[in-house]
């Protein structure tokens, strides 16, 4: 934990006229903190009790401060409540123009653990009409894949790809880590482009995700990955827990 005896105190404000909130000089102190390297990714932030008596504020000043860090992906909650500085507080690539695994790369902390299963099953139509070179009833690969963080499950994918891979790459559904390696890792290697399809949807019975709460946000990312030739390669469907995930995009003019 941070020894908050050393945090440098609230500055005084400029004038009457030029007032900074105090929630917002309590933000600014930790952020620099951070990006100075004075605070490391996995370091527990004080509780908002010591933290308030220390800058002679109140708790709901510091958990306006923590909140704002907590949206803005450099603090996150543990399970036992705990504000944390996040792993990746400062790691989110150029914007999501890169073609990677959002729930590897784009967690607030690290992913430690992926489970996935494998089989065949037929294509169905919503598949076949996304693809676009496919059929419903054609043979493909099914792949469900969860993502865990601390032992906390923090997403799944399900990804659906041409049954023909299977040769053409040498892959077998009894190896697990060969399969675990090409539907996380592998497909985004070969992709030239992406399209994806953005959502935010509450929890529900049927999420993918264990021991999510209910009506707690989950993101979805729907996207089919594009390979030379502008032949679809697969079809991704992510759902990852909103509190552990930040996105970046970097955007431009239509002019």
């Amino acid at each position: 934990m941070m020894d908050y005896n050393k945090l440098p105190l609230l500055e005084e404000d400029i004038s009457e006229n030029l007032v900074i909130p105090n929630y917002v000089k309590i933000y600014d102190i930790i952020f620099n903190l951070i990006v100075e390297g004075v605070i490391k990714a996995g370091d527990v932030v004080p509780s908002e009790n010591k933290l308030a008596n220390y800058w002679k504020v109140s708790r709901g000043t510091v958990r306006m401060a923590m909140r704002k860090l907590e949206e803005d992906g450099y603090i996150n909650k543990t399970q036992g409540k705990q504000a944390v500085v996040s792993t990746h507080a400062l790691q989110y690539k150029d914007g999501f123009q890169w073609l990677f695994n959002p729930c590897i790369e784009n967690c607030v902390d690290t992913i430690d653990e992926i489970k996935i299963s494998a089989q065949y099953q037929p294509c169905g139509v919503y598949v076949a009409h996304e693809l676009g070179y496919k059929k419903p009833g054609d043979l493909m690969i099914f792949t469900s894949t969860d993502y865990f963080s601390n032992g906390r499950q923090v997403a799944n994918t399900v990804t659906i790809f041409d049954a023909e891979y299977m040769e053409k790459f040498q892959l077998d559904l009894n190896d697990i880590e060969k399969m675990k390696e090409f539907s996380t890792y592998g497909l985004y290697r070969l992709a030239k482009h992406a399209k994806t399809v953005f959502n935010v949807l509450n929890a529900d019975a049927d999420s993918y995700i264990a021991g999510i709460n209910k009506n707690e946000p989950v993101i979805i990312v729907e996207e089919i990955l594009v390979e030379e030739g502008d032949k679809q390669l697969s079809y991704a469907k992510h759902q990852l827990l909103g509190s552990m995930y930040r996105f970046s995009m970097e955007r431009k003019s239509h002019m």
